[in-house]
């Protein structure tokens, strides 16, 4: 399909990730129309149709999103449609291992700036899902840290900041699958600033100048 004929399809283009390393180093996009997204490649090297179709089933996997019978495409629940987290969902379901699980124990991370690391643990509170971000470890001003991921989250996640240390998403859901996605990005900031900047600067060679790397 040319690229008029995949935006009518498909909608939108929400994503893209300019080389996937699990898959011959060929460009994959993630496509919205409706509450439908669509995992697609204008690759035709042999296999891609499976590969998409892995990518599909590791959003699902990781993201608590719903699969559909078509190839390629899943639809998107009530409530789960927030752009950032669905981008980053998207990108690390191309560029993890296929054999890539979250663990099924608490939330958590270690700290890659101190020797803290980050639990964080989510409750209703009033009709509101709350998240709070604690600490282990040793530091002389902990909260400076868990500001960050605070910070983290309201930029990465479309989160709203309730204290120093808690947030909620917008829709005031529980959405733990958004958040073990985007806890390691949320962490570091500034280093994730300068890794994005760099894939848009690619996605966006690709999509306006070249079409899709196959």
């Amino acid at each position: 399909m040319r690229v008029f004929e995949v935006r009518e399809q498909f909608g939108n283009c929400l994503e893209l990730v300019s080389m996937d390393p699990n898959f011959h180093n060929i460009t994959v996009g993630l496509f919205i129309k409706n509450d439908i997204l669509t995992v697609w490649s204008y690759s035709k090297i042999e296999g891609v149709k499976s590969r998409l179709n892995t990518i599909r089933d590791k959003m699902v996997e990781l993201g608590g999103l719903k699969s559909t019978d078509e190839d390629f495409k899943l639809k998107v629940p009530k409530g789960y449609f927030i752009e950032r987290p669905l981008r980053f969902l998207f990108t690390q379901s191309v560029e993890k291992d296929p054999g890539f699980k979250f663990d099924d124990g608490p939330i958590s991370a270690s700290d890659n700036k101190t020797k803290l690391s980050f639990t964080i643990q989510g409750q209703y509170q009033n009709d509101n899902y709350v998240y709070v971000v604690s600490t282990t470890g040793e530091h002389e001003r902990p909260i400076i840290r868990i500001r960050a991921v605070v910070g983290g989250f309201v930029k990465y996640g479309e989160c709203i900041k309730l204290n120093d240390d808690s947030f909620c998403f917008k829709d005031k859901k529980q959405h733990d699958e958004y958040i073990r996605v985007l806890l390691p990005y949320a962490r570091n900031v500034s280093a994730v600033e300068n890794m994005i900047t760099t894939s848009e600067q690619t996605g966006q060679m690709n999509t306006q100048t070249l079409g899709f790397s196959q």
